[in-house]
């Protein structure tokens, strides 16, 4: 018995170093991110087929970084579904 504690532990602590991994890459992301906004005040003329308009840089930037993430994460729920 103590020999299925002993092959199942390090499975657990594989997948908790994983999930910190994961965790500290997001919070990098998330830092970089914030760090890009702080640099980008000024504001940025945005062009559009029916006019234009003009917004701060780093919601520019950071705007389709937040979309693709949230599209990224939509995508991975839908194929875990079809699984």
């Amino acid at each position: 018995m103590n020999d299925d504690v002993d092959t199942h532990a390090g499975r657990v602590h594989r997948r908790d170093a994983a999930r910190l991994v994961r965790l500290v890459v997001v919070a990098l992301i998330v830092a970089a991110l914030v760090a890009v906004a702080l640099d980008n005040r000024d504001d940025a003329r945005l062009g559009y087929v029916v006019g234009d308009a003009s917004a701060p840089t780093w919601i520019v930037i950071v705007g389709p970084a937040v979309a693709g993430a949230v599209i990224g994460w939509l995508v991975r729920q839908r194929s875990r579904h079809l699984r």
